[in-house]
């Protein structure tokens, strides 16, 4: 048997949702910024293996929070929550949508190619 939720419940189920959604987009430009610093100042110093290892581990993790937001993002599409009297497959909501992955995954692929680029040059030459 399944149980019904009241739209209220739903409102704060998705309250809960894009709460946690934006809770790993702040964790995903901390660890951003994070990568960004370290490569630029320690970059130089790196073997070609440990920048490919970061850039490994920082793609997973960009993947999987990624993920999440998609998932999020679903939820509330399955019950057609009015949030803000909006529908949250209103054209509000689907901008956002769009406009934080499009940081995300292009946030993501700039980081990347800063970790092989953008370190800071120690002055020997050989960066």
């Amino acid at each position: 048997m399944r149980a019904e939720l009241t739209n209220e419940e739903l409102i704060q189920l998705y309250d809960a949702v894009s709460g946690n959604v934006n809770t790993q987009f702040e964790l995903w430009i901390t660890i951003t910024f994070a990568v960004i610093i370290a490569s630029y100042i320690a970059g130089h110093r790196l073997v070609k293996s440990l920048r490919y290892l970061i850039a490994t581990l920082y793609t997973a993790v960009s993947a999987l929070l990624i993920l999440m937001l998609i998932r999020a993002v679903q939820f509330p599409q399955q019950f057609d929550v009015m949030i803000f009297g909006a529908s949250s497959t209103s054209n509000v909501v689907t901008a956002i949508v769009v406009l934080r992955t499009a940081v995300w995954v292009l946030g993501t692929i700039a980081t990347i190619v800063f970790i092989f680029k953008g370190h800071k040059d120690d002055g020997s030459g050989d960066a």
